[in-house]
């Protein structure tokens, strides 16, 4: 079999049994790999209303065919389980170096059940694998415990993906990273390694991938490299990365600001991607990527912030800066690397402490709830103090890593009229105010408020429509800011490619609208891996096969369309700058959706699945599982 390994490793952390599956060609073409094939063993491995931390839950990490092929945006690998800071279904990409290493330590995918009695860590090379105690490394931050990994085994090219303290403490929000500015960064996935004892996951390998045209690859890796040299683009996102969201969002007034009370901060210039440049940041990239879009600190410029924890991205940027009413570069640096240090997810982290200012602004809260913590907007001690208790677990800081909603439930008297969630989960740093479809894409994304399960309005918004776009059904534009039924058919086309690119493990700043490649040129990929003659409607057929299994099994654990909602403030005017009064239509909103769920074939009674749709999709199995 070409482009795979062909074996999935089965990890019983309870008993310390290992299993390895070695799953047929049929399997992997109807599953692919990374979210839909860990969709797949989740529903297979997880009963109904189980705790997610608790030793029931299950979670998964996957790759894609393409890892270790060299080309820019191929690095990357998926992780599902249930998540413990919504209930629901949680499947989260991260890029960096650990996904081909896995590949050529000789796997797919790992499947991880029960939890151990111990601290550990697992040790997966060159095909062999073992639990290592890890009570050493538990408790410290992710900078010491993979230097600690590396030195006992001796490699300093081991990589490593880990939880940290955050995750130790079953922060709600804690992440996993891999070498320490890379990250599968929402929905708890780190407390669910935590509830387990699993510190780690470290890999090394030598066994290289059997490609079914390994020249077409590297013609196809070249021809990446070349579009991003031609292109003036490009090459601007390669200088500045996801900074370029600053310039687009705050032109569009939506630059989350005081706990979203605004989208106009009055300091919003302080915030452009060429003044990061000058004063702190420099590119930063994952393996054999061409783009090199990440933003790292560079460390000739500051010595008060660690470069080994990377840098902010955009929604760092949004969420731990203008959303906390700081514009101060190194503050959002420093709440970067304390996110980073304890492996929590710095979207939550930074709306959850928006949601905690505006509460003690409003007087909902007081310094007898905080623990003596000043928490007004704008005061960088108190948020840089409040991030190591989070991280730590410790103070108030058990508080915030419960993340908003459930903090809104203890602090009462109408704070949750502040929350910006849903399914209990934060939003990433877009306003559905000024991004119609992104609204959308908050309520139905099946693992809650997400940015990356759609291609935003603006590529409809204006004259010409580009060649991409058109390929996907539109001709003619769009008001970013308005809700209608293009814009449910905007999220329901692109969710559909975008899922692709996560279920085939590539990277959406890399594959995607506008970038080096397209969504034909992934099928053409695919196809030099695998030696498969596949085409974009199977492709597709993939796609919808992982939502329609996520949608499944949202529905079994008790999800229904109230749940499929915005929270009270995306419907309340907005104040300041040249979006002064605006908020989302809601019989607008409400009318796109029930497109949304026609679109997706599910029923207008309880908005699951249609057996037909199931059936339409080679889903057979999942009619049964939804009478569970």
């Amino acid at each position: 079999m070409k482009g795979y390994t062909g074996k999935i490793l089965h990890v019983n952390l309870t008993d310390g049994v290992f299993q390895i599956e070695k799953p047929d060609e049929d399997f992997y073409r109807k599953y692919i790999g990374g979210s839909c094939m860990g969709v797949y063993y989740v529903m297979q491995n997880v009963k109904k209303g189980i705790d997610p931390l608790s030793a029931d839950n299950v979670i998964v990490f996957t790759i894609g065919p393409l890892a270790g092929s060299g080309i820019s945006g191929s690095s990357r690998h998926s992780v599902t389980s249930k998540s413990p800071l919504t209930g629901a279904i949680i499947t989260s990409e991260g890029g960096g170096y650990w996904a081909p290493e896995l590949k050529w330590a000789g796997f797919d995918a790992i499947v991880i059940k029960g939890s151990a009695k111990k601290p550990v860590y697992l040790w997966i090379h060159d095909g062999e694998f073992e639990l290592r105690d890890a009570s050493h490394i538990w408790g410290k931050p992710t900078k010491e415990a993979q230097a600690a990994i590396r030195t006992e085994l001796d490699d300093p090219k081991i990589r490593v993906a880990q939880t940290g303290p955050a995750g130790e403490t079953l922060c709600k929000y804690a992440n996993i990273t891999n070498e320490l500015a890379h990250f599968n960064g929402r929905g708890g996935l780190g407390a669910v390694m935590g509830s387990k004892n699993l510190r780690a996951i470290a890999v090394r390998g030598k066994q290289k991938p059997d490609f079914a045209d390994p020249e077409g690859l590297k013609a196809f890796a070249k021809m990446g490299v070349e579009r991003i040299r031609n292109s003036e683009g490009l090459l601007n996102f390669r200088q500045n990365g996801t900074h370029n969201v600053i310039v687009e969002n705050s032109g569009l007034g939506g630059l989350p600001t005081r706990n979203w009370t605004s989208g106009y901060f009055e300091k919003q210039d302080e915030l452009m991607p060429e003044v990061w440049n000058d004063a702190i940041i420099k590119p930063g990239t994952c393996q054999s990527c061409a783009q090199s879009c990440k933003r790292h600190v560079d460390g000739t410029k500051t010595s008060e912030i660690d470069p080994a924890y990377g840098g902010p991205e955009y929604e760092t940027v949004g969420m731990c800066g203008s959303n906390l009413g700081i514009s101060d570069k190194t503050a959002i640096c420093k709440l970067n690397e304390i996110c980073a240090k304890y492996a929590m997810d710095s979207i939550s982290f930074g709306a959850t402490l928006g949601f905690v200012m505006e509460c003690f602004q409003k007087g909902l809260i007081t310094l007898k709830d905080t623990e003596g913590v000043d928490c007004s907007f704008g005061n960088i001690d108190s948020a840089v103090k409040i991030a190591e208790m989070t991280g730590k677990g410790e103070g108030f800081g058990k508080m915030v890593a419960l993340g908003s909603a459930l903090l809104a439930e203890k602090f009462g008297k109408g704070s949750d009229k502040l929350l910006i969630t849903v399914k209990n989960k934060e939003f990433p740093a877009h306003m559905p105010q000024t991004k119609a479809a992104v609204g959308l894409a908050y309520a139905l994304a099946p693992f809650g408020a997400d940015h990356l399960s759609l291609e935003m309005d603006p590529s409809i918004s204006a004259l010409p429509i580009s060649e991409q776009m058109k390929a996907f059904g539109f001709d003619r534009a769009e008001d970013p800011y308005e809700m209608n039924l293009e814009k449910a058919k905007l999220f329901w086309r692109t969710q559909c490619s975008y899922t692709f690119a996560d279920t085939a493990c590539v990277c959406l700043l890399a594959f995607g609208y506008g970038m080096c490649y397209g969504f034909e040129d992934l099928v053409d990929a695919i196809n030099y891996a695998t030696g498969w003659k596949t085409n974009m409607y199977e492709m597709m057929m993939v796609a919808e096969r992982g939502l329609q299994m996520m949608r499944a099994f949202n529905i079994r654990e008790g999800f229904t369309a109230e749940d499929d909602d915005m929270p009270q403030k995306m419907f309340t005017p907005l104040t300041g700058g040249i979006t002064n009064g605006f908020s989302v239509d809601k019989e607008a909103f409400k009318k796109a959706r029930a497109f949304y769920y026609a679109m997706a074939g599910w029923t207008a009674k309880n908005n699951a699945p249609e057996t037909y749709r199931l059936l339409s999709v080679n889903l057979d199995w999942v009619v049964d599982y939804l009478k569970q």
